[in-house]
């Protein structure tokens, strides 16, 4: 009982941190850019996690996988998930970006070779309903720039969710497995900052002694670590669907903030989301 009490503290608490810093990052993206704030967030992260990655880091396929899903999740996922929210708010990019979760099981699935039971069917109507509230639902709709932004970086996280199961499976730990991701990204994104005109250090000076450093290492480093308790503490199904309240979270810290007012369809299209990931999760459960 008290494994599973922490386990879901441990989930809830990771919705919680990364629900404030997407609510935060918003002014990041309006000063430097969704893709410079990307590459800040890996730089921070990377430095914090170092030291402790460096005694837990094994070499390995491992790593190579890490690497893969940092370049992947973190690069492209990532700076997609910025900029959607700075296209369209935390309010519509929290909720249409976590239809990752289900996205990712309806493509284990084939590659599984299991068939698609109709619980994961009625998550997937869940989803496109959500989607739907969102983008075209009662009181205007939301750009549709930023809801495709935020479908990008679904993709983009379900791919890389796969990649980071792997490596956990060739035995890194979550500490080193944040690092190498981190890194990993940094690296690709400074390379195609610097091609687009640079500014990085300019970024570094603007941000090091603002609380951007602190959330990225929250993020990166605390979250993920968090999320890696949940589940060794209870399952990665109930820690999965404990964390995918994060919209939700998102949503009362936007609203909360002043930053932003969720519409009544926002709203409704993130429950529908986070009630597709339960249903997802409960039908694979049977």
């Amino acid at each position: 009982m008290l494994a599973e009490a922490l386990g879901g503290a441990a989930a809830l608490s990771t919705a919680a941190i990364w629900a404030y810093v997407s609510v935060a990052y918003k002014k990041y993206v309006r000063e430097l850019g969704p893709l410079r704030t990307n590459v800040m967030r890996m730089l921070y992260a990377s430095i914090a996690t170092a030291p402790l990655a460096a005694l837990l880091l094994r070499p390995g396929p491992g790593a190579a996988y890490a690497l893969a899903s940092g370049v992947l999740s973190l690069g492209v996922g990532d700076t997609l998930y910025l900029s959607s929210i700075g296209a369209a708010g935390v309010s519509v990019a929290a909720p249409v970006s976590y239809t990752y979760v289900v996205l990712a099981e309806l493509i284990s699935a084939p590659l599984l070779r299991e068939p698609l039971s109709p619980g994961l069917l009625a998550a997937a109507a869940l989803v496109v309903a959500g989607v739907a509230l969102i983008s075209r639902g009662p009181g205007g709709g939301a750009p549709l720039r930023g809801v495709l932004y935020a479908l990008g970086a679904a993709a983009a996280w379900s791919l890389g969710q796969v990649l980071i199961g792997a490596a956990d499976v060739a035995g890194l730990s979550p500490v080193a497995i944040a690092f190498l991701r981190a890194s990993a990204s940094g690296a690709a994104l400074s390379a195609v900052a610097e091609a687009r005109g640079g500014g990085l250090g300019d970024a570094v000076r603007s941000t090091w002694r603002t609380p951007l450093p602190l959330l990225a290492a929250a993020d990166l480093g605390l979250g993920v670590s968090l999320f890696a308790a949940s589940i060794s503490l209870l399952d990665f199904d109930r820690a999965v669907v404990l964390v995918s309240s994060l919209p939700l979270f998102a949503q009362l810290m936007a609203w909360a903030s002043g930053s932003e007012r969720p519409r009544p369809a926002e709203v409704a299209g993130a429950a529908a989301v986070v009630a597709a990931v339960v249903v997802a999760f409960a039908a694979k459960a049977r």
